[in-house]
Formats: C-alpha cells, structure tokens, sequence
C-alpha cells in the first residue's frame, strides 16, 4: 500500500486554503457564543462550541466535494484500480478530515477561557459528536463530488449542509433541531447536563449519512435503493430517540454531585461553586438572620446559578425561598388576584434580608420597590402584619391583596 506524505496531500488539497477562511470566521463569530457560556462550566463549553458547527460542516462538506470531483477527474476509481474505493477516499480526504478536527478543538479552545480555573474539562461525548458530524457531512460531500454534476457539486454540498445545520432550529417541529447536532447549543445551565438522548440521537443520524454515503458510493443501482433506506431509517431511529426532548438537548445534572451545609439555609453547591463556598454560605446565612429577625420564618435550600453568584444574587435567592414557587392551580381555571403581590411581597423580602435597593430597579418595576421601600418604613409589627396579610393570597384565587402601606398604619 503506499503511503503518500502529508505534504503532498495537503498541496493537492482545496482544505488549507478553505480552512484559512473558516478558521477567521470561527474566531471573528466566536464572540457571539461567548456571552451565552455558563461562566465556570465546562459542560456549557463544549455544549455552546457546536454551535460553530453551523459554520464548519458546510466547509468540509464543500472541501470533501471538492475532492470528489478531483478523484472524478483522476478516473483512479476507474478500471481495476490498484487500491480500494475506501482507501482512495481516505487519502483524499485525510486534509477536510484534518481541518474539521481542528475546527473543532478550535471552537473548544475559543470558549475554553470562560472554564479555565474551574473544576472538570470538556464534555468528550460531545466533542466526538462533533467529530462524527464534520465526518459524515465530509463524505457526504465526497460522494456527491463523485456523483454529480461538478459544477453543481461544490456549492449544492455547501448550500445543502448549511440548511441542514441552520434550519431545522426554525422548525415547529422541535425534535428535528435535534438530529443535526448543533442544537446542544441549548444546554447548560450550572445544574444541567447535556442528555444522552441529545448525543445519540445526532450520532445516529451522521451514521445513516455515512452509511448511506458509502453505499451510493458504489455506484450501482443495486446499491442505491439500500443507501436510501439506510439513510431513512437511521432519521428516523434518530427522531425516535429525540422526541422525548422536545426543544432543548438538556437534562438534570445527578444531584449527587452537589455538597450541602446542615445550617439554615441549607446551601447546595456545585463543584464550580466550592471555591466561593465560604462566601456564599456566609450571605445565606446573614440574609437568614436578618429574615428572622424580621419575623418571617426561613427554611429554604438554594443553590445559585452561577459558578461565581454575586451577594445580591444569593440574598436574593433566600428571600425568594420564603414565597411559593408555583402558581395555585385555579390560576389557570379564572383571576388570580395575588399575582398583584409577588412583586411587592419578594422586593420587601429582598430588601429585608439586605439586597442593595439600587439591584432591585432591573428586577422589578418601579411601583412594585416603592410599595416594598414604604412597607419598610413602617414599624416592624406593621410591616409583619403587611406581609401575613398579603403573603397568603399566592396560594389561592378568593382573595384580594391590600398592598396599600397606608392602611397599616
């Protein structure tokens, strides 16, 4: 068997030159990714990093094209050729194959910043969907530049993957976002991780297209009605599989993984949290004292959302642990007065445990903190007497909150 030198490959290969342009353009989109990083999360890393695959399968996807056109051209396949279909297309393909790796573990490295000095490393699930992806939309590419007419072989490889990759997230349908890989994009929050469904089901799909990619390949008619089975029932082994996902690729992360205090409040905390640990069990329980000493009873378990929460973030999370989470069931069967209190109910609790008024002007609006900033006014016997009387209406639809401060005068 011979082996060709690397150097050779990459001469005759369209790949360097291609790559030089995706490689900008990842690093000039990258920033738009960024910002939607879970910051201290390696999980939302690499989960945010496919979303660069938008841009990276149509490019190998036109590169191995490309390089099926070239083979075309060369007749090698022609005859008795001296090495296998398979082999031909691996050397041939040995560059895109290269560049979508690369591309890949760029994405990574680009996004990689927002983990760094955090616990964990990459998701490898995710970064070898990732691989499987760039290679199935490769040989797909490769066998069209084999099978079609060149001229429309490059730019149909490039036009179609960019719409399979871009798309489907603008479909109703939201298990179809599911099957190409990019939609993992939508995991995770510090207490998500990306569902196994979300990997497999995309994993089976770039399979179908490399099955059904090698079978056409063959270029018999014998083969072409089994390529398009393959390819059909694969999708569809693939929407089975994501279905139950609905519209995000993201499941809860094992709470076995989160260490709590025994103290009220009782604070659960992330590995990425541990190392503000000291700081964050010490607002909790200041807010805790300060609620207390207000006469509103604590008993909450909070568990911030991010690696580093800030102290109004943390207070706030205690003083929201004192209302109810879940609107009453008769909300949705008519009126629901109390929902004219929650805002003016947790503002005062916010402010009581000691968040930072000026805070509270993003959070809620301005006559909610000016009826909560007046409740604080009054004398503590009052303000106790405001919250017992309007806390209750949360739970149920027959009564009525009196937020007036006035009134308790």
């Amino acid at each position: 068997m011979t082996i060709v030198p690397w150097r050779s490959l990459l001469r005759a290969s369209v790949a360097p030159r291609f790559g030089v342009f995706l490689i900008l353009w990842l690093l000039a989109y990258s920033g738009n990714v960024t910002e939607l990083v879970t910051r201290g999360y390696w999980e939302s890393v690499t989960a945010q990093s496919t979303f660069l695959l938008v841009w990276t399968a149509p490019a190998v996807a036109a590169c191995g094209a490309w390089e099926g056109t070239r083979v075309r051209r060369s007749a090698v396949l022609e005859g008795a050729p001296t090495r296998s279909p398979v082999a031909v297309a691996l050397t041939a393909l040995a560059p895109t194959l290269l560049l979508g790796g690369l591309s890949v573990a760029l994405a990574v490295s680009l996004l990689a910043p927002q983990a760094m000095g955090y616990p964990g490393w990459p998701s490898l699930p995710v970064m070898a969907l990732q691989l499987l992806v760039v290679a199935a939309h490769t040989v797909v590419g490769y066998v069209l530049g084999l099978s079609a007419l060149r001229a429309l072989a490059v730019p149909v490889a490039l036009v179609g993957s960019f719409l399979w990759m871009a798309y489907p997230a603008a479909l109703p349908a939201f298990w179809v976002r599911q099957l190409n890989g990019t939609n993992i994009a939508e995991c995770c929050a510090i207490d998500q991780t990306v569902a196994t469904r979300g990997i497999i089901a995309p994993a089976v799909v770039a399979m179908g297209m490399i099955a059904a990619a090698w079978l056409w390949s063959m270029r018999r008619r014998l083969y072409q009605i089994p390529a398009v089975v393959a390819l059909g029932s694969l999708i569809a082994t693939g929407a089975w599989i994501a279905q139950p996902l609905g519209y995000a690729a993201a499941q809860d992360r094992p709470a076995a993984e989160r260490s709590c205090t025994g103290a009220e409040p009782r604070v659960c905390l992330w590995p990425e949290q541990r190392r503000s640990a000291a700081e964050i069990t010490r607002w909790a329980g200041e807010a805790h004292d300060r609620l207390e000493a207000a006469g509103i009873s604590v008993r909450a378990e909070i568990t911030p959302m991010s690696a580093a929460p800030r102290r109004d973030d943390v207070i706030g999370l205690v003083a929201f642990g004192v209302l109810p989470n879940d609107i009453p069931a008769c909300a949705s069967r008519g009126d629901w007065p109390g929902n004219l209190a929650f805002g003016p109910l947790h503002a005062w609790l916010s402010l009581t445990a000691g968040v930072d008024p000026v805070s509270l002007a993003g959070r809620y609006i301005p006559q909610e903190v000016e009826i909560a900033e007046r409740v604080r006014e009054l004398p503590q016997p009052a303000q106790q007497e405001w919250f017992q009387r309007n806390a209750p209406t949360l739970t149920v639809c027959d009564q009525h909150p009196n937020l007036d401060p006035a009134h308790y005068l």
